[in-house]
């Protein structure tokens, strides 16, 4: 079969991992200009597309029909080539309403606001009323059926559910968000249906502000899954997602280790390393051998700002999702951007190790004594906690400690 995505840009997209997981069918990026678009689809030269932004509304003159789910949404995000007839139908609106009855966020009854008014969105705010939810779409321009953001802010405390429908926060711009969480004080969840990366600037803002959020990679495994029904025009079962997700996350994302000093880090993420095949980062090494000398004598000489400006640079390389497991110094936490870059495409674990057995060393410029230890201590386990995605205590074996990190992450030992 003829399958792929079509849009622009499309980046490191997730679909032709997802479907050939899937379907065991080739599938292939399509990135379109706009004067490409008519030509492409009028050739028929395919079996099945999925269709990204900013094209879902612009493909509806090239199709032949539209399936009425489709047609009341006013998106198209799949298209199936039957005998030469191109048929349009809308599978973002599955792969959302279900992540919402999944995860029981608390739509139904709530004032929801929809950042954007795309194709995308309106497949969103079909999906929360099919849930019993009043969605609010949100434009940067003043247009009929939608508010502005400047009317969002001022009438803040009235939404419960706060959904991202737009591409800001995407990559390759990762540092950019469409609204700040500061300004909203009744928010109790937060959706934002960018897949890439894992974790936008957005969802890291909800982290940090302890409001439970969900990113877009669930959403498009599961509207992938609808899409391949109609590509294949036979039923697949929706219980292939969480499989799915799981062997798709356990090959990409980063295992990032946090935590007080001699928590047991290092060792730990050496023995995942031998027992996963995963690539092991250790910061703090990687940070020594670029400036040539201990940490302790740097911050002698240059002071610990300048050492949190490498931390959040050498934390900047590994922000990507390439599978490696990530051991970081004991004040990683204490830099926002740092951590928000290894939560990018990161699970963050917290290895919690009781304070009477840890113990302070020479060598550590901000723990060489125990009572600095105790008051750092102190200091990070708050930091600790809300950055983290697990938590896992070390206080009994290595080896219990590292079964738990991977039942929790879904780590695998690696193929002999």
């Amino acid at each position: 079969m003829k399958l792929g995505l079509i849009g622009m840009p499309l980046g490191h997209s997730w679909s032709p991992s997802i479907h050939g997981w899937l379907i065991h069918e080739d599938y292939s990026l399509i990135p379109l200009e706009k004067e490409e678009l008519g030509p492409f689809l009028s050739s028929k030269n395919f079996d099945g597309l999925n269709v990204t932004i900013p094209y879902k509304q612009d493909v509806i003159p090239y199709l032949d029909e539209i399936e009425e789910g489709a047609k009341k949404i006013g998106a198209i995000n799949c298209i199936v080539n039957r005998s030469g007839k191109l048929i349009g139908y809308n599978t973002d609106y599955e792969g959302f309403r279900d992540m919402l009855v999944v995860h029981g966020v608390p739509v139904n009854g709530s004032k929801v606001a929809v950042l954007g008014t795309g194709g995308a969105s309106k497949a969103v705010v079909e999906a929360i009323i099919s849930l019993g939810g009043n969605p609010v779409s949100v434009s940067r321009n003043a247009k009929a059926g939608s508010i502005t953001y400047e009317t969002l802010l001022e009438t803040q405390d009235e939404y419960e559910v706060l959904v991202n429908a737009t591409p800001v926060g995407m990559a390759p711009d990762v540092d950019r968000t469409p609204v700040e969480l500061s300004q909203f004080t009744k928010l109790k969840y937060v959706i934002d249906i960018i897949a890439n990366p894992l974790c936008t600037k957005l969802c890291f803002e909800a982290k940090r502000f302890g409001i439970p959020y969900l990113g877009g990679f669930e959403m498009l495994v599961r509207q992938a899954i609808a899409a391949d029904r109609y590509f294949l025009g036979r039923d697949m079962d929706m219980q292939l997602c969480e499989p799915c997700m799981n062997a798709l996350l356990e090959e990409r994302r980063n295992i990032v280790l946090i935590g007080m000093p001699t928590c047991g880090k290092s060792t730990i993420s050496a023995l995942l390393g031998e027992i996963t095949g995963r690539h092991v980062v250790e910061m703090d090494q990687e940070i020594v051998e670029r400036i040539g000398m201990p940490i302790a004598d740097w911050f002698a000489l240059h002071g610990e700002a300048s050492f949190r400006k490498m931390e959040m640079e050498t934390a900047e390389a590994h922000s990507t999702g390439t599978g490696e497991i990530i051991s970081c110094g004991g004040g990683v936490i204490k830099t926002e951007a740092t951590m928000e870059a290894l939560s990018r495409n990161g699970i963050v674990v917290w290895i919690d190790r009781d304070l009477d057995k840890l113990y302070s060393t020479s060598d550590r410029p901000l723990a060489s004594n125990n009572d600095q230890l105790k008051t750092l201590y102190e200091q990070r386990r708050p930091l600790y906690r809300m950055y983290s995605d697990i938590i896992v205590e070390n206080n009994g074996t290595v080896e219990d400690c590292i079964r738990t990190i991977m039942d929790k992450t879904g780590l695998k030992e690696k193929k002999l």
